[in-house]
């Protein structure tokens, strides 16, 4: 799985992190101990990546493959869009989320890069310089994927 360059994850994890927009003002070291929380696991299609209600203890980093996020409403689910490589689910462990607001489903074999949201939480709260980033670039996705939910609802609800 490692590479001869000290990672200790896969080459197309590596690139899957480096590419995640919740890490993007990160460097090469920063990475690496990111890398170091990381397990990686496959998915097939209509397997669950995370389910709506379920305790939120890991941040996924998608690596191959594509999943839909979904909430339940009324006996139905409300399509709140996809998540594909390089992008994230389960954000909301990381801002004291006890459980994920929404379930994601594969569409598609998957790779997923998962990262425990304490070990995480714990290397941000020793280190700003990585902190303070992914706090930033949080928001960010935060605030972009409640836009897409909002519209999401308006489209459908």
């Amino acid at each position: 799985m490692g590479t001869d360059t000290g990672w200790a994850i896969s080459n197309h994890a590596r690139d899957a992190l480096e590419r995640c927009d919740l890490f993007q003002d990160l460097g090469t070291e920063q990475l690496m101990e990111i890398a170091a929380l990381v397990e990686e696991h496959l998915l097939e299609p209509d397997e669950l990546l995370l389910r709506e209600g379920e305790a939120a203890r890991y941040l996924f980093v998608v690596v191959e493959g594509r999943a839909l996020a979904q909430l339940e409403m009324y006996r139905s689910w409300l399509s709140l869009g996809l998540v594909g490589p390089a992008e994230t689910a389960g954000w909301s462990s990381l801002i004291g989320g006890l459980v994920y607001p929404a379930s994601v489903k594969a569409l598609t074999p998957m790779r997923v890069a998962r990262i425990n949201s304490k070990g995480l939480a714990l290397l941000m709260n020793l280190n700003p310089a990585l902190g303070y980033p992914i706090n930033r670039r949080l928001s960010w996705v935060f605030g972009r994927q409640y836009q897409a939910a909002l519209e999401a609802f308006r489209t459908n609800g």
